[in-house]
């Protein structure tokens, strides 16, 4: 449920974290150590994924302050345009790298990154052609406000910019060069957050700080080519077997896959961009984010065990064997993302309004509304539940799920739109997610013959969350006392302590927080397993 902010950036690295796996076993390229082992390797990704997002999370409040709220509403429409079409038009052509680097020569795959990059070229040209045909048409989008004529032809220009930069850090994680990967993404992400802020501050037009931003992907794409030829400076480009037509091959079937989860995630911004006002889009556009690290503890804990998930389902010795002891494994990921998700969503859905005044300012108190709604699934959202169907090879079914989930999201957009007007777009959102996470727990159920009991700790889950709800108890008297409307800024620095100190005292007599859980959850509260260099 993570709207964008107005600083493109790079998928985040739970959705590559599969990829990042298999690519840890490549050879060791130039100027990285040969010992680093699989978890330095994730680490040092996944930190720096963290840092990245917390630098745009304070971009994004940064520029909410600075811009008015229908000035806002236009910039973060344009750049969820521009973030959306990339991530359909890249065809995972970039993240092929992952996949094809460890089967090649360095010399065809110099070769693999020249074809790719003109693939690229092509694709951003046809997303500007696209970017300008909608310019011809800007009434249709925020109900005809102004202005978004040169948006969409200045988005058009950084797609042609964007797409060919897009294939470096996928490269450079194959080549096993991830700590010049993570530190070109943290300068372009500095470069994106001062390209957005500076014009911001400076009183400059939205039109400004999108060419500004134009700008950051020309410096973004200027120093990982420079990069890439320092690396590869004496390996001549040979050309990479099979041609375009293997490269598609592999990238074009999970593309589908890639379409179907994101025509899903972005409908509901569609939606409200096409039949909603600037301001109104400002304020879903900020009820629409999520804490940046709820989403990267369940998804790269989970992702990360990947390979062992394998390991045991191929280990067995039988089938059923296999996919039982993966299925304990996985359970054990759940168990410890549980400590913490519960009381996070328990604690958002209660301040989720004076956590928007607080951080936006009173001006986006209704940003509350989707903020709330979108909340509602951080309580399911403890793990990736498509890691145990890629574990036991079923692939397949994870796109069946997102097809049919697909169809549900727009009949229930349909639905709702006329009847509950723009909160009917949040909410068919998170019911499609609510479906495809009970199809794909019906599926693990099925395939790794447990049932339905076996399938999810539930008796742990419960006892977390009555845990969680118990120590809520206090706060939500306070908030009826109507104390948070005077000063919410105030409230929540708190009740947030006093929210984590009734929640551990709780969880240690519900017996839901282990001796070693405790120690988990102090050790994520310092961040340790995303600074580690060992683990």
């Amino acid at each position: 449920m993570q709207d964008e902010q107005p600083a493109p950036v790079e998928p985040s690295a739970p959705s590559r974290a599969p990829e990042v796996a298999r690519a840890a076993k490549a050879a060791p390229g130039p100027g990285e150590a040969q010992g680093t082992s699989l978890a330095d390797r994730i680490g040092m990704i996944v930190g720096g994924q963290v840092v990245n997002t917390l630098i745009v999370l304070v971009q994004g409040i940064v520029v909410v302050r600075l811009l008015g709220k229908a000035e806002y509403g236009v910039l973060a429409f344009a750049t969820m345009l521009f973030v959306t079409g990339r991530d359909f038009a890249l065809l995972y052509l970039p993240e092929s790298f992952l996949y094809f680097a460890p089967k090649v020569t360095r010399a065809e795959l110099r070769g693999l990154v020249r074809q790719s990059m003109l693939l690229l070229v092509g694709l951003g040209a046809l997303s500007a052609l696209a970017f300008s045909v909608f310019a011809l048409v800007p009434s249709v989008f925020l109900d005809g406000r102004e202005g978004v004529t040169q948006l969409l032809l200045l988005i058009g220009l950084m797609s042609v910019i964007a797409y060919p930069a897009s294939v470096f850090s996928p490269l450079f994680i194959a080549t096993n060069n991830h700590r010049k990967s993570a530190g070109l993404a943290l300068v372009v992400t500095l470069s994106n957050a001062a390209s957005a802020i500076v014009p911001a501050a400076l009183g400059c037009s939205i039109a400004w700080i999108v060419a500004a931003q134009c700008a950051a992907q020309a410096l973004r794409l200027w120093l990982s080519y420079r990069l890439y030829a320092r690396l590869f400076q004496d390996i001549a480009p040979a050309p990479f077997p099979g041609g375009v037509r293997a490269q598609l091959a592999y990238a074009l079937p999970l593309s589908v896959t890639r379409f179907a989860g994101l025509f899903n995630q972005k409908l509901d911004k569609f939606v409200i961009g096409l039949f909603f006002s600037a301001g109104l889009y400002a304020e879903f556009a900020v009820g629409s984010q999520e804490l940046p690290l709820v989403g990267v503890l369940a998804y790269s804990v989970a992702s990360t065990m990947l390979p062992d998930l394998v390991a045991r389902v191929e280990g067995g010795r039988t089938p059923a064997e296999g996919a039982r002891a993966a299925i304990d494994l996985w359970h054990s990921g759940v168990r410890k993302t549980t400590l913490i998700m519960l009381p996070i969503a328990v604690f958002l859905l209660l301040f989720a309004e004076p956590l928007m005044r607080a951080i936006y300012g009173d001006a986006y108190a209704g940003a509350a509304v989707p903020f709330r709604i979108y909340s509602a699934l951080l309580p399911l959202r403890v793990t990736a539940y498509a890691i145990p169907l890629m574990a036991f090879g079923k692939t397949p079914m994870i796109l069946r799920i997102q097809v049919l989930s697909m169809v549900f999201n727009a009949a229930a957009n349909l639905v709702l739109l006329p009847t509950v007007g723009m909160v009917g777009a949040p909410l068919s959102a998170v019911l499609t997610q609510v479906l495809v996470i009970a199809l794909t727990v019906a599926c693990i159920a099925r395939f790794s013959g447990v049932g339905l009991r076996g399938v999810f700790p539930w008796g742990h889950y419960g006892r977390v969350a009555a845990t969680a709800i118990v120590a809520a108890a206090p706060l939500a008297a306070l908030l009826l006392t109507g104390a948070t409307d005077r000063r919410p800024a105030l409230c929540l620095a708190l009740c947030a302590p006093l929210y984590a100190g009734l929640y551990l005292a709780a969880a240690r007599v519900t017996g839901a927080l282990a001796p070693e859980d405790r120690a988990f959850v102090a050790r994520w509260l310092r961040l340790e397993p995303l600074r580690s260099r060992h683990g």
